[in-house]
């Protein structure tokens, strides 16, 4: 900055003045003016100090990547290794044992004590009917009336033919006569020898014959006679009745419909049912047969009618195993005084039933299938793996039932896995490492 600029700064102009011409300095050598020029090189110590500080951090940034590395490797070693050389682990359970009264509940069928389907005896066409489905009847009450011109006919006819029959009778009766009286006078007229033998011969043999027609006269009318009550009997079945007492639960007559006898055709008129009781007939699995007997009580349940509970006992059973279910086949009947169980309808049965040697409880993972049959891993008290051959007793969803091959207080493995042999040595999960993994928290989907 001049000097004038700075009296102009501080507030004072005050003209600078020019300054005096430099005196001119004598030349110097170019030895002094390289001693004169600032230097720009590092000592060697300098150098060295960077050197190492650089070698440090490259050390220092190799051991900050190697080390949690080798860390690592380490421990993934050492965990091989742990694996490797680790026994078994796994859970034990001790069995339950299950209640000696066993509550099924089953499904069932509700059927009528007694159902049959009404055929036509005779031939006609239908006069009059009096019970629609839903009616109740009872024993011999009418249902309908058949009307049956021809097998009135036949009556006639069959009538007329009996005393046909019977007027034939008393004319062999008279001729029959005739030849004995006959024959009686040619035989004392033979011992006069008034006649020859031979006309004594054929007099007696007319009397043989007329003897026959006599009998077959008698014949004759015991025919007709069962002919007559024959048609009879057909003309009794133009009136339908019940033969018990019940409900009806079809009709397929209208009037003046035309009927035939028999039911090849397939023509029913109506079709009856007792509905009270009921027999209610359920499929019992073989693991509770030993267990149903007569007068057991049962309750039904009916989805349809919510609440309502119908009891009954049981009456009777199969008493054979279905080869193909493996069940045994049971009635049970129950009151139904008001019809509110359907014949035909589905329902469920609850029964409790005693068992005589309760089957030991496991979870269905314990349970090892291969080529030796059905098979238990227990662990003994050397905590050595044994394999015992068990004996289902059934499946009840959650648990199955043992009945043999395994003890109540002995450790059965919950997880076996493929490596169960017989003498493995395994190490038992314990309790609160098992409770842990239960109850670790699952995320929902």
């Amino acid at each position: 900055m001049s000097a004038t600029q700075e009296m102009t700064r501080s507030g004072t102009r005050i003209q600078a003045l020019p300054r005096p011409a430099k005196p001119e300095h004598p030349p110097v050598s170019e030895h002094e003016a390289e001693l004169k020029r600032p230097t720009t090189r590092l000592s060697w110590f300098t150098i060295m100090a960077i050197m190492v500080l650089g070698v440090a951090g490259l050390v220092a940034l190799f051991l900050s990547g190697w080390i949690p590395r080798h860390q690592q490797t380490q421990r993934l070693e050492a965990e091989s290794h742990r694996i490797q050389t680790a026994l078994p682990t796994v859970r034990v359970m001790t069995p339950k044992q299950s209640p000696s009264i066993a509550v099924a509940m089953l499904p069932g069928d509700v059927e009528a004590m007694e159902e049959i389907t009404i055929y036509p005896r005779t031939t006609g066409y239908i006069k009059r009917w009096m019970a629609d489905i839903g009616d109740e009847v009872k024993a011999g009450q009418l249902l309908a009336e058949i009307d049956t011109p021809e097998v009135k006919a036949q009556l006639h006819q069959s009538e007329a033919a009996l005393a046909e029959s019977k007027a034939t009778l008393e004319r062999a009766k008279a001729t029959a006569n005739l030849a004995m009286i006959t024959t009686n006078r040619l035989r004392g007229l033979v011992v006069k020898n008034n006649i020859s033998r031979q006309e004594l011969d054929d007099s007696e043999n007319n009397l043989a014959v007329a003897d026959a027609n006599v009998r077959l006269a008698e014949a004759t009318i015991e025919a007709n006679k069962a002919n007559v009550q024959h048609i009879q009997e057909l003309l009794t079945f133009c009136e339908i009745r019940t033969p018990f007492s019940g409900t009806v639960t079809a009709r397929n007559v209208d009037k003046g419909k035309l009927v035939t006898a028999g039911n090849a055709t397939g023509q029913s008129l109506f079709q009856l049912a007792r509905t009270n009781p009921v027999r209610v007939f359920v499929n019992v699995p073989q693991s509770f047969a030993p267990g149903v007997t007569k007068d057991l009580k049962a309750e039904i349940f009916s989805r349809e009618i919510p609440g309502t509970v119908f009891r009954g006992v049981v009456t009777r059973t199969a008493k054979a195993i279905d080869p193909l279910t493996r069940t045994l086949l049971t009635e049970i009947q129950v009151p139904n005084d008001d019809h509110a169980l359907l014949t035909g309808s589905y329902v469920q049965v609850r029964m409790e039933i005693e068992r005589q040697s309760p089957p030991l409880l496991i979870p269905p993972s314990a349970l090892i299938f291969n080529s030796g049959g059905t098979q238990v891993a227990v662990v003994g008290a050397d905590d050595k793996i044994e394999l015992r051959q068990v004996q289902v007793a059934g499946d009840i969803g959650s648990e199955i039932g043992i009945a043999a091959g395994i003890a109540k207080e002995e450790r059965v493995v919950v997880n076996p896995g493929d490596r169960m042999s017989d003498g493995l040595q395994v190490e038992i999960e314990s309790v609160q490492a098992a409770a842990a993994v239960n109850h670790s928290p699952v995320k929902k989907l």
